[in-house]
C-alpha cells in the first residue's frame, strides 16, 4: 500500500502542473485504491473525536462548524504512510516541471479528522489559516456531501469539487508557485451532507 510507481508519479505531475497554472488554487484527482482507502477509514474511525465549536473566528470571519473533529490526530500507520506518499510524490513531481512551484522538501506536521453526521450543516467558506504553507490535502473515506470553492463568501460562482474516496484534492497555500495572502489560498466549505463524511486533511505548518 501507499507506494509511489511510474503511475503515481505522472499523477502527481499532471496534478501540480495544472495547480501551479495562475487561475487554479484546487485540483482533485484520483490516487488511492479501495485497499488504501480502507485502511483509511479503519483507522481514522478509531481516533478519538469530540465536537467541534458552533462557530470559529478566521481572519476576523465568523465560520460555521458542525461536525465532529479529532485535532491534532496522530501520525500512525496508514496515515503515516500516505504523508510520506504524498511528501515524497509531490515534492519530486513538482522538481519534474518548470514551474517548479515546491521549492523544497516539506513534511506535513498538521492532521485533521473530521466527521459529519448525516444532515449536518457542514463547514462555512473560509479560507485555511495563513500558517499553513505550501499546499493543503484533503481527502474524503466515507459518507455523501459536497465540498466546494467559490469567488466570494457569499457563495457566488460556487464550483462543487469531485472527492469522492479515492480522490485526493489540493489545495494551493502560501508559498506555492510564489503565491502569498489571499491570492494562494481559496475559499471552500462543505454542505449537502446527506450521507455523513468522514474526511481527513494533511497541512504543513510553520514551527
Amino acid at each position: 500500500m501507499f507506494q509511489i510507481d511510474r503511475n503515481r508519479s505522472a499523477v502527481f505531475k499532471r496534478a501540480l502542473k495544472r495547480l501551479a497554472q495562475p487561475d487554479r488554487r484546487w485540483v482533485s484527482f484520483h490516487l488511492l485504491d479501495i485497499v488504501e482507502i480502507t485502511a483509511l477509514r479503519e483507522l481514522c474511525n478509531r481516533q478519538l473525536f469530540r465536537k467541534a465549536s458552533k462557530e470559529v473566528g478566521l481572519e476576523k470571519k465568523s465560520v460555521f462548524q458542525d461536525f465532529e473533529v479529532c485535532f491534532p490526530a496522530p501520525r500512525i500507520n496508514a496515515i503515516d504512510s500516505l504523508a510520506k506518499l504524498l511528501e515524497v510524490g509531490l515534492y519530486q513531481a513538482g522538481r519534474e516541471i518548470v514551474e517548479e512551484p515546491i521549492k523544497a522538501p516539506f513534511i506535513f506536521n498538521d492532521f485533521a479528522i473530521q466527521k459529519y453526521a448525516s444532515g449536518s450543516h457542514g463547514i462555512g467558506i473560509h479560507r485555511d489559516g495563513l500558517r499553513y504553507k505550501h499546499i493543503v490535502v484533503i481527502i474524503n473515506l466515507a459518507g455523501k456531501s459536497q465540498l466546494f470553492v467559490s469567488k466570494d463568501r457569499e457563495g457566488n460562482e460556487r464550483k462543487v469539487i469531485n472527492d469522492k474516496p479515492g480522490r485526493i484534492v489540493l489545495l494551493s497555500a502560501s508559498r506555492f508557485a510564489g503565491r502569498e495572502g489571499d491570492k494562494a489560498r481559496p475559499l471552500h466549505g462543505v454542505d449537502h451532507v446527506k450521507g455523513g463524511r468522514l474526511s481527513l486533511g494533511l497541512r504543513i505548518q510553520d514551527v
